[in-house]
């Protein structure tokens, strides 16, 4: 990547997207996890939605914002599973009045009832998936998603399967094993009980990153025994939900040295970003040293910094003891793995500072402005003239 142009055009601090390394990781995933359908959480990154929709099966979408988004770039309702533990009357009255979406989830009695009432409403068919809860305010019980199947008889909705899905960077493969078989326990108790089979499973396998330069991890066995594990549900059409996997490898964020000092704790680099726009899930108190490139127009010795960004708390630091060559103003650091998350779980508003510029490099290399600077300071402004 011509990093070099990017900062000559953009500036800093910005988040690059690049579409050939989004795409090739896809492929990637669905040639390890054969025959297995890919939904992508577009939590993890709404800014690609656009270049992969036409590579994952659907698109997970967990609110009305979201929905919204992927509206207005003319997805269709095929491609969407609309999940989410809140789901609002209004929000949903509005998906089932203007666009043919598919597929739900139930996350709550409530929820079922709701779906119930908008699909008769709207003379909707709609396909739902059950969440099953692996014990926190996601999902319903098995009773309740038992009782759910067994009083079900709207002709509006139909019950299509099981969702489940407990959390990210699960890096023990015995856990896997461990949900993978309690989902086919259940599919085996549904069967026994109710003369229930799921037709599909959504499995939120919640696939690791590994962000640190600490870390040694063997992705292609790891995938291969997972593969393997889900063999165990090759009676039903299994669906992975997958965000942070998909996306984390496709994005960086690069932000300039734009201050150096010394004092009796050690040097010190200022940058032009920090916190607010970049999240390592796992990160502790900046000890831990991610992947990252350093542009340099001259090199010098080695030396040890504390890189620390652009706001006015101590907690604002990115790496500690960072050891690289000598620094200079205007050097810039390229982070790396930072395309899921970084740019909608920062503490952006903090100290009103800009947005960076988000930007997408197509397929063909080229550029494009995705998100230009916004003004947090006009979000934080306390609007007195808006009571007129």
């Amino acid at each position: 990547m011509d990093y070099k142009k990017i900062i000559a055009t953009y500036g800093t601090p910005c988040y690059c997207y690049d579409t050939n390394t989004l795409l090739d990781r896809i492929e990637y995933l669905k040639d390890k996890l054969k025959g297995k359908k890919i939904v992508y959480a577009i939590k993890a990154n709404t800014f690609i939605v656009k270049e992969l929709v036409d590579s994952v099966s659907r698109l997970e979408i967990c609110s009305p914002g979201e929905y919204h988004i992927v509206k207005r770039l003319g997805i269709s309702g095929d491609k969407m599973v609309i999940s989410g533990v809140y789901k609002d009357y209004d929000t949903i009255d509005e998906i089932m009045r203007d666009n043919d979406v598919l597929r739900y989830t139930i996350e709550s009695l409530e929820q079922y009832h709701l779906l119930q009432e908008l699909s008769k409403k709207h003379h909707k068919d709609i396909n739902v998936l059950i969440r099953l809860t692996s014990g926190n305010q996601f999902g319903v019980s098995v009773d309740d998603l038992k009782s759910i199947i067994r009083d079900n008889n709207d002709e509006h909705l139909q019950i299509k399967g099981i969702e489940y899905f407990s959390g990210t960077q699960k890096h023990s493969l015995k856990r896997l094993e461990k949900e993978i078989d309690k989902l086919n326990d259940l599919a085996n108790e549904l069967k026994e009980e109710f003369n229930y089979v799921p037709e599909e499973i959504e499995y939120g396998p919640g696939l690791p990153i590994f962000y640190f330069q600490d870390e040694e991890f063997d992705e292609d066995s790891f995938l291969d025994e997972l593969n393997n594990l889900l063999k165990r549900l090759d009676k039903y059409h299994v669906s992975l939900e997958i965000g942070r996997s998909i996306a984390s490898s496709c994005g960086t964020y690069l932000t300039q040295v734009v201050d150096l000092k010394e004092n009796q704790n050690g040097l010190f680099a200022i940058v032009d970003g920090g916190i607010h726009h970049l999240v390592y899930y796992g990160q502790t108190m900046a000890m831990r040293i991610p992947h990252f490139d350093l542009i340099q127009k001259e090199k010098g010795d080695n030396k040890t910094y504390n890189i620390y960004g652009s706001l006015c708390t101590i907690n604002d630091c990115l790496v500690k003891n960072l050891e690289v060559p000598k620094l200079h103003i205007h050097d810039v650091f390229v982070f790396k793995n930072v395309g899921a998350y970084s740019a909608t779980e920062g503490i952006s508003l903090f100290l009103s500072r800009d947005l960076p510029k988000i930007i997408l490099i197509d397929k063909n290399h080229e550029f494009h402005l995705l998100r230009d600077t916004i003004k947090t300071s006009d979000i934080n402004y306390p609007n007195y003239e808006g009571e007129k």
